[in-house]
């Protein structure tokens, strides 16, 4: 890990136990070299001045994940190599460190397209050993499962951002949505200014405030949309 000062830090994984890592800086970053961009992208977190490095397609669709899901407080990428005391070679840096609402810590990590080699089961079980002792949850993720649901959390994480957040309209949109009915409909039948009322209807569906059917492809002017019965 590094110091607030941004100094190479040597801990065991026990002393890491309520280390706030997500907020320290990576250990690690992509190299760069000519005919290779350094990562894929760097993912901004809703609401926070923060970002997280993702290296490849699959680590952007884990950051996804993160993003979406309601646990997640904050997360942040490669804040930590791990390795065995005494070990030969470089160790393994997590693709991503979450902070999760209940003060519990997740190292999520993407398995590799070798995910079956011997290299790969020495790496987990590195991650057990440090979850154990550090106290930390180990997630793999393991790549879209369904990807109807992962199409349609990809078009609404455009929308994801809080500062399109606004409790008016979501009163008024409660109301219109409290029988199922398409986002377009609905949005006509609020009388609010169309553009601004179909982001924020958009925003109130990544944020599971309003409902979609998320197993089937989300098209605005169509797919039924509806407010929950405690939020009417």
């Amino acid at each position: 890990m590094r110091s607030r000062a941004g100094r190479l830090l040597e801990r065991p994984a026990q002393g890491l136990r309520g280390e706030a890592l997500e907020e320290h800086e990576p250990v690690w970053q992509p190299e760069r070299y000519q005919g290779r961009r350094a990562i894929a992208t760097w993912w901004h977190l809703a609401g926070q001045h923060r970002h997280a490095g993702c290296a490849t397609l699959g680590a952007l669709e884990a950051a996804l994940s993160l993003e979406a899901d309601p646990e997640v407080v904050t997360f942040t990428s490669w804040p930590v190599r791990l390795s065995w005391a005494g070990g030969d070679g470089d160790g393994y840096v997590p693709d991503f460190f979450a902070r999760l609402n209940g003060g519990q810590a997740r190292l999520l990590v993407c398995r590799p397209g070798d995910g079956t080699s011997d290299r790969w089961a020495a790496t987990l079980k590195l991650l057990e050993a440090a979850g154990q002792q550090a106290g930390w949850q180990v997630r793999v993720h393991e790549g879209a499962s369904e990807a109807v649901v992962t199409r349609n959390l990809q078009r609404l994480s455009r929308w994801r951002h809080t500062r399109l957040a606004d409790a008016d309209t979501a009163r008024v949109l409660h109301e219109v949505f409290s029988q199922p009915r398409p986002l377009r409909d609905g949005v006509a039948a609020s009388g609010l200014p169309e553009l601004a009322t179909v982001a924020r209807a958009l925003h109130l569906i990544w944020r599971r405030e309003l409902l979609i059917d998320w197993s089937a492809p989300f098209v605005p002017a169509r797919s039924l949309v509806w407010s929950p019965q405690e939020a009417c």
